[in-house]
């Protein structure tokens, strides 16, 4: 498998490594949370440094990133906390400033290189999304317990790959355990979540293949987590004894 299995790594209990992020300036550390050892594709949490710039690149893999802290800003476009931005390879990346020290969840799909950027469309732009301006929606998922509400961010129109936020009530509980036919990978943004593999806290991450059976799920206080999959969530729900 090209990327490890991980249920679950927490932020809190990591180091930064500083690393260098081509066309970027500024001091950047990194906390690697994932990594495919086949095409380079990653995510980790990112530390951009204030006064930090990329003033024009593009690049041969796409970038996804939920901007947990600070401000920057892309042009005039003012990005603040919890905006994500999504980067279609190859379409330029210009004017970017870090007006703040920033921390960012960074997912690449594949190890990053500077292009010259003569593949892009003139119609193809950086897409930012202030997720409190994003509509909450239903769960997508048929038979979804009550309590739960998303954000959709992002879906790929071609593979189905998906990003959103899932905001979950206090005093939720399911006992089903879910089975996915898509990787699946998600971030802790606030509160915790309990499962049959343990606590899901702020600052957790994991990144899960397919067909892998994980539940039950519940909170006292509630959470807000971000989601990522690789192709159309779709779900089947089994109970415990079943497995």
């Amino acid at each position: 498998m090209a990327r490890e299995h991980i249920e679950f790594v927490n932020i809190h209990e990591m180091e930064w490594q500083p690393i260098e992020l081509p066309g970027f300036t500024g001091e950047i550390s990194q906390k690697l949370l994932s990594t495919d050892t086949d095409n380079g594709a990653s995510t980790s949490l990112i530390y951009i440094s204030a006064g930090s710039t990329c003033e024009r690149a593009s690049y041969n893999a796409s970038i996804e990133a939920l901007l947990l802290e600070g401000e920057a800003k892309i042009g005039k476009k003012t990005l603040s906390n919890m905006t994500h931005v999504f980067i279609q390879k190859d379409v330029e990346l210009k004017a970017l400033t870090f007006e703040k020290a920033c921390t960012l969840l960074w997912m690449t799909d594949g190890r990053l290189e500077l292009t010259d950027g003569n593949n892009s469309s003139d119609n193809q732009e950086v897409v930012i999304k202030k997720t409190s301006d994003v509509a909450w929606q239903g769960t997508i998922t048929p038979g979804f317990p009550t309590g739960a509400m998303r954000k959709s961010l992002f879906q790929d129109p071609v593979t189905g790959a998906s990003s959103w936020l899932l905001g979950v009530l206090p005093q939720f509980r399911d006992e089903r355990y879910e089975i996915h036919p898509v990787m699946e990978e998600a971030f802790q943004i606030h509160g915790e979540m309990g499962t049959s593999r343990g606590d899901f806290k702020q600052g957790s991450y994991f990144w899960r293949p397919a067909e892998i059976p994980h539940g039950d799920f519940s909170t006292e206080w509630g959470c807000l987590t971000f989601f990522r999959t690789d192709g159309p969530l779709k779900t089947t729900y089994v109970n415990k004894e079943d497995l």
